[in-house]
């Protein structure tokens, strides 16, 4: 009996030990499962499990991050991605993910726009961290400043046309309405379903007088959006010769 149960406490102790040494792809693979099955607070349980036996994994920081973006918890996420940044300190991708979430999270706009120069530091070719820096000063209300950024995002990507759309928003507040029309006419050259450009455009067209024209421009985002009672209340009053309603809304663009 003794050298069963000797034998058996010899088997269990190298399950154990065998087990042990695949603990970290266990819950790699985990985390990614709970996550696919729509878990995230397991997902969350998973990687942390993962992260204390492999803490120098970038990827699980990542990971962590942006569960945690997900889940809301827009802090953690942040202290997440300081963890991945000491890890890997020239990962653009990381301060871009981090100014969104300090900015569009916490509204801790100018530490956001520290991290993006950092972002655009380490990688100045991409153009959406211009335009996402663009978003940033817009808040900020550096307009002239927001131009430059959306400026250099057309320049580097001259088909990211949202770039065109908030740099046409900016141009028309300013009261450069020409301009605004140009930008906003190379938007929807680039995405013509941007019912917000029509509508934009229509705007600027209404302050240059060019009534016509604006009614055209009503009535292609009213086509589009339907619903939408801006739209037409827009288009109702540029028929009766009345002035229009506008609203921006602020868009990051994290596609890399």
């Amino acid at each position: 009996m003794k050298c069963i149960a000797f034998l058996l406490l010899a088997f269990s102790l190298a399950a154990i030990i065998s087990a042990s040494g695949q603990d970290a792809n266990y819950w790699q693979a985990q985390a990614v499962s709970d996550l696919q099955n729509g878990s995230s607070t397991l997902a969350l349980d998973d990687i942390d499990e993962y992260l204390a036996l492999e803490p120098d994994d970038g990827w699980a920081w990542s990971f962590k991050a942006n569960l945690l973006k997900d889940m809301n918890r827009y802090s953690e996420a942040v202290e997440s991605f300081d963890e991945l940044i000491l890890i890997d300190p020239g990962n653009a991708q990381a301060y871009n993910d981090r100014a969104l979430l300090l900015s569009g999270g916490l509204n801790q706009h100018d530490d956001a726009l520290d991290s993006m120069k950092k972002a655009i530091e380490i990688n100045p070719n991409d153009a959406n961290y211009y335009f996402n820096m663009g978003i940033i000063l817009e808040v900020k209300e550096s307009y002239d400043e927001a131009l430059q950024s959306y400026g250099k995002a057309t320049a580097l990507n001259p088909s990211l046309d949202l770039a065109w759309y908030r740099q046409g928003l900016v141009l028309k507040d300013l009261g450069r309405f020409d301009e605004a029309v140009s930008s906003l006419g190379r938007a929807l050259d680039l995405n013509a379903n941007n019912a917000d450009a029509w509508n934009e455009k229509g705007s600027a067209l209404m302050e240059l007088g060019s009534r016509e024209k604006a009614i055209i421009c009503f009535e292609r985002a009213a086509e589009i959006e339907p619903s939408n009672q801006e739209f037409q209340s827009n288009l109702e009053t540029a028929k009766a010769g009345s002035e229009p309603q506008t609203e921006k809304m602020m868009e990051f663009n994290s596609s890399t």
